[in-house]
């Protein structure tokens, strides 16, 4: 196929010519369209898509050679052509995907709105039936619906307002304010993760309602702003962790059924356990620049500190990934050394290549600057001769 595409580029740079001379603009178009067609046609793979690139290339680097066209804006053409023709390939496949995705996020929040409103009928259920009672029995099933939608807070809407009220009344009662809203902010977060499935993207957002909540009510009651955030922080950590020792349990037993589904869930928790100390650090710094100055202030220090020093979730998490990674090992899949040699050559590469873009950046920035004072003394040169 290599050759079909060489003769492909050559007809086409022949059929340019004879119209005149060839833009750069038209050199793009001929070596994309060229590329796009072959790795399409041999369904190519890493290696081979590298072998067209190079060798559409070389082959209309070699035509422009030969007209005496190549110049630079003709060459960096070429070169573009090439990758975007090989990004054509996928290209199509990628916004096909990205379309089923939005697809499937709109159905997960209509389920998620009918999970909510199921919910909230067995709750509304459920009061009904405290009206056939009185007394004890009555009271019994009020406080138990009660502790069933605090359970499920977080699902039914009502989990930043819950805390905020919450921390609100903690402070009114000015009685063991930070302890009390360490416990507050420890059940919401618990009680949210337990009720959905564990992901570094659902922390994320418990964390955030968590905390953001509990410093706006400290925040609106305009006092123990410090405290509140203090003791928040704690908390919200304290509940992440025991939601971490519960998915180390359920992960730990993922059975084989659905192997493959079992393997990349497996192999995503394990990579959102080792990141969720930083996760929850990143978190508590995005709270903290939404804050008022006092909140923000605390949230930042205790979190610089907690950078320091080794927290009791971060050894969680770490146990957590270990055994998901024993796991993954039972199940035939070996995350550890395989995983870290290709890492380390990721590592290296992309520390080169990156070192290389810095490099023309700064060059690029330079000759614009540079562009830009040329451009500067000649208007001074004018307004001179014309004074």
């Amino acid at each position: 196929m290599l050759p079909e595409l060489k003769q492909q580029i050559v007809d086409a740079f022949k059929k340019a010519k004879e119209k005149g001379e060839v833009t750069a603009g038209q050199v793009q178009d001929i070596v994309k369209d060229a590329v796009s067609k072959t790795a399409e046609s041999m369904k190519a793979g890493a290696e081979a898509l590298q072998e067209i690139a190079k060798e559409a290339t070389t082959t209309s680097i070699e035509e422009l050679q030969k007209a005496g066209m190549a110049t630079k804006e003709r060459i960096t053409a070429a070169v573009e052509g090439a990758v975007e023709g090989i990004k054509n390939v996928e290209q199509e496949a990628v916004e096909t995907t990205q379309q089923q995705l939005a697809q499937l996020k709109t159905r997960l929040q209509e389920g998620e709105e009918k999970l909510a409103a199921s919910v909230h009928q067995g709750l509304e259920g459920a009061k009904e039936a405290a009206d056939a009672y009185s007394g004890e029995v009555k009271e019994y099933i009020e406080a138990a619906v009660t502790d069933v939608q605090l359970k499920y807070a977080q699902l039914l809407g009502l989990s930043r307002e819950t805390v905020k009220q919450a921390v609100k009344q903690a402070i009114e009662s000015g009685k063991d304010v930070g302890e009390t809203v360490v416990h507050i902010t420890r059940e919401a977060t618990e009680n949210a993760l337990a009720a959905t499935r564990f992901s570094a993207e659902k922390v994320k957002e418990v964390i955030q309602t968590v905390l953001s909540a509990a410093v706006e009510g400290a925040e609106e009651a305009g006092t123990k702003i410090t405290e509140v955030a203090q003791a928040a922080f704690e908390g919200t950590r304290e509940g992440v962790a025991t939601a971490v020792e519960t998915a180390q349990h359920a992960l730990s037993t993922a059975g084989e059924r659905a192997r493959g589904f079992v393997v990349e869930d497996l192999a995503r928790a394990k990579e959102d356990l080792e990141t969720i100390e930083d996760l929850f650090l990143e978190t508590v710094d995005r709270v903290a620049r939404r804050s008022g100055e006092v909140a923000k202030k605390a949230l930042s220090d205790i979190a610089t500190e907690s950078r320091k020093t080794t927290s009791v979730l971060q050894e969680k998490a770490g146990e957590a990934a270990k055994t998901v990674g024993a796991r993954l090992k039972e199940l035939g899949i070996d995350t550890s050394e395989k995983a870290a040699e290709l890492l380390g050559r990721a590592a290296r590469g992309t520390a080169e290549e990156a070192g290389k873009l810095a490099k023309r950046s700064l060059e690029v920035a330079g000759g614009a600057l540079s562009g830009l004072w040329k451009g500067a003394k000649e208007a001074l040169k004018r307004e001179k001769k014309e004074d």
